[in-house]
């Protein structure tokens, strides 16, 4: 390997494209002498410059190749002739530094050192060149204990397109691309990588059910948000988020109507409501140390019934006039809010909320859910959990997924920073529950406070987000700006590639322009965790999510009819899958 890096170096002066007659802050001109020479580069390929130092490269990557018809003169000893300006702008990548008495072999980082003089030579990488320099960007991370492989390079297939994967969630990422692009195998490929490590720790926020499949691996667990047809008689991997979870804000998200005329009154008499239910239950288990700390958004259970009949009542209350009964302070005042509430409760759907029997009504059920979701893999543990959200009604979609993101932010902020264990999100359809502020809703907007702070705070508490879209234009821009990691596929949406291209670093914006071309299973991943901004062919998981759209063609052309519409209507009826 050192002597192929060392040719690196040592490229022979008739491989020379041409030379530097541009420089600019970050790019460079260079002049190409012929036509011929000018066809064989190519747009966003690699190329090697010489600088100053005979110790130091430049690495860049071909913005465009220009081949300009106006004719200039210029003098030779035998007179006047004619040349065709030929010319390719090359953004600056990085730098390749030599072999020196501390380093045995040579080292690309991404920082721009030095810049080329002018007249210095340019080459292109191609063959063993480009296969060397690949091979060195992939061993700098291939050498380290963090290695995190997606695929190969798609200009060297035999050179192994590897990140570093402290850097991938250390400082959040996102994985984009159209339907049908590859981006649910790529993430299966992550995470199947991850849950084959000694301890990791991972939660999939599966909206569909898409990411089923991966539970067959032995350290992949899937759990499922309680539907209609658990509540009588749920199964192990059935999980439930009791209501007394939801902080203030998100409760009154899920119940009140704020544009009732009577809601800052509602507001009031739920919290002064809540606040004695939840008192009420710690005298009487004699909690004393949490009977003076907690607060309206603490995690105490309390009754919800206790908290109706007490509205009900300041509802119909009479009180004591000068000349006899008249109506209290509250009367009528939830005639509206009354109904909201006790539809809620009785609405099956939202049985994973309210339908709770007296174990999930302990305080102690809090302390079996954070175990379930954040226990890290070990021998008799499972590290990455999906969590399916797929029976969860859509329109409190948004503060049930940001109710799981916030129980593991605050667990992991109240512990001890000694102690905290390293835990990742991976936001699945991320555009339906993190939009843009502007089209948020009420529901949406509590989710985006939650998700807004892990994107700001998490990596100081050990919590890393991976945000998966298929309309990155939709996603929430603070979230998506803490992403230093992007894995780009397939798009063509001329907002999607412009919403990616905003995250990209000035001299990488040319890179939009490729995101429509690409195949399936391809991307370009810039970012920390990878030194070359690169277009890569993702390798294919082991465990494939349920995401191959059906053939309809083939299927209406030869597809044997097995579906069975009676059994669906059932299923539609009693609101469960069988």
């Amino acid at each position: 390997m050192v002597n192929d890096i060392v040719n690196l170096f040592e490229i022979p002066h008739i491989r020379s494209v041409g030379q530097v007659v541009k420089v600019d802050s970050y790019s460079v001109t260079v002049n190409i002498p012929d036509d011929d020479t000018l066809k064989t580069l190519n747009v966003n390929g690699f190329v090697i410059l010489h600088t100053s130092n005979p110790n130091v490269r430049l690495i860049g990557r071909i913005d465009r190749v220009l081949r300009v018809d106006d004719i200039t003169h210029y003098a030779i000893e035998d007179g006047i002739s004619l040349k065709v300006n030929n010319s390719a702008i090359i953004n600056a990548l990085g730098t390749l530094n030599g072999p020196n008495i501390e380093r045995q072999r040579a080292q690309f980082t991404r920082a721009v050192e030095v810049l080329p003089e002018i007249g210095a030579d340019c080459f292109y990488l191609t063959g063993e060149y480009l296969s060397s320099f690949t091979s060195l960007v992939a061993e700098e991370n291939a050498t380290s204990d963090t290695a995190l492989t997606l695929g190969s390079y798609a200009i060297s297939n035999d050179s192994k397109a590897i990140l570093d994967g402290d850097a991938f969630f250390q400082r959040h990422a996102m994985i984009v691309g159209s339907t049908g692009s590859g981006k649910s195998y790529t993430v299966a490929k992550i995470v199947e990588q991850a849950a084959s490590l000694k301890n990791s720790n991972m939660i999939i926020l599966d909206l569909h059910g898409e990411y089923s499949p991966l539970a067959e691996h032995d350290k992949i667990k899937k759990f499922r948000i309680a539907g209609p047809g658990d509540l009588d008689n749920p199964g192990e991997e059935v999980l439930f988020l009791p209501y007394w979870l939801l902080g203030y804000e998100d409760m009154l998200a899920l119940i009140l109507d704020r544009t009732d005329e009577n809601a800052p009154n509602q507001a009031m008499v739920f919290s002064t409501t809540v606040l004695e239910a939840k008192r009420n239950l710690l005298e009487e288990m004699v909690l004393l140390e949490e009977l003076e700390t907690f607060t309206i958004d603490s995690p105490i259970p309390y009754k919800m019934n206790y908290v109706v009949d007490k509205i009900e009542e300041l509802n119909n209350e009479r009180v004591q006039g000068a000349k006899g009964l008249v109506n209290g302070p509250f009367k009528g005042r939830f005639d509206r809010f009354l109904p909201r509430i006790n539809s809620k409760l009785d609405d099956r759907r939202y049985g994973f909320l309210f339908n709770l029997d007296e174990e999930k009504l302990k305080s102690d059920y809090l302390i079996k859910l954070v175990n379930d979701l954040m226990e890290p893999s070990s021998d008799e543990n499972s590290g990455v959990k999906i969590v399916d959200f797929s029976e969860v009604p859509s329109d409190i979609l948004p503060i049930v997924i940001s109710l799981v993101a916030k129980i593991v932010f605050q667990i992991q902020q109240w512990t001890p920073s000694e102690r905290r264990y390293p835990i990742s999100l991976l936001c699945d359809e991320a555009h339906l529950y993190l939009p843009a502020k502007q089209l948020a809703d009420a529901s949406e907007k509590r989710a985006l406070t939650h998700f807004e702070r892990i994107a700001k705070e998490g990596r100081k508490y050990g919590v890393s987000l991976t945000i998966i879209s298929q309309r990155p234009s939709e996603l929430n821009t603070t979230i998506m700006s803490q992403c230093n990691n992007v894995i780009a596929l397939r798009l063509s949406n001329q907002s999607d590639k412009n919403a990616v291209s905003n995250l990209l670093p000035e001299n990488l914006g040319g890179i939009k322009e490729v995101l429509p071309t690409l195949g399936v299973g391809e991307g370009i991943v810039v970012g920390d965790a990878c030194l070359l901004p690169s277009r890569i062919k993702i390798d294919q998981p082991i465990y494939k999510p349920k995401s191959n759209s059906l053939k309809f063609w083939s299927i209406w052309k030869d597809g044997q009819v097995n579906q069975n519409l009676n059994q669906s209507v059932k299923n539609l009826q009693r609101q469960t899958l069988e």
